[in-house]
């Protein structure tokens, strides 16, 4: 099975106040950048950041429960799921800073306990390891 080329894709967010002329421009401009998008209605992480967030705290919580190896969450999501990142790598590219910030919002927003960061990620934060943006989170960078 070849898989499919992927499209450059851009998440665009439709708010309350958003008229069609604008969503028909916006979607015109992504054109000429040879990107396509989505259009989703507004909310606290849209699409992308409510499942993607998810995710990688889920997989930090594997690293702090000891069930895998950062190197072994990602081989599963490369080898399985056919992604080009895992999300631990994912987290790192990202930022680890960035991470804690988006999923602290969501739990702020939705008040909601699957949104609870890992004790991990905030420890990993507090002592400055960031991932690719200074050299160091769940990997090494030179």
């Amino acid at each position: 099975m070849n898989p499919v080329p992927m499209k450059s894709m851009v998440e665009m967010i439709r708010g309350y106040h958003t008229s069609e002329t604008t969503i028909e421009t916006a979607k015109k401009m992504l054109a000429q950048m040879g990107k396509e998008c989505i259009i989703v209605n507004d909310s606290p992480g849209f699409v992308s950041n409510r499942v993607l967030m998810l995710t990688i705290n889920e997989a930090v919580f594997l690293l702090q429960d000891q069930v895998a190896t950062a190197e072994d969450v990602d081989k599963i999501f490369k080898g399985c799921f056919g992604h080009k990142m895992g999300p631990l790598e994912t987290a790192d590219l990202i930022g680890l800073d960035t991470i804690l910030f988006s999923i602290e919002v969501l739990y702020e927003n939705f008040n909601d306990s699957k949104y609870r960061p890992c004790p991990l990620l905030k420890k990993m934060v507090d002592a400055g390891l960031y991932g690719r943006k200074n050299g160091k989170g769940f990997y090494v960078y030179k």
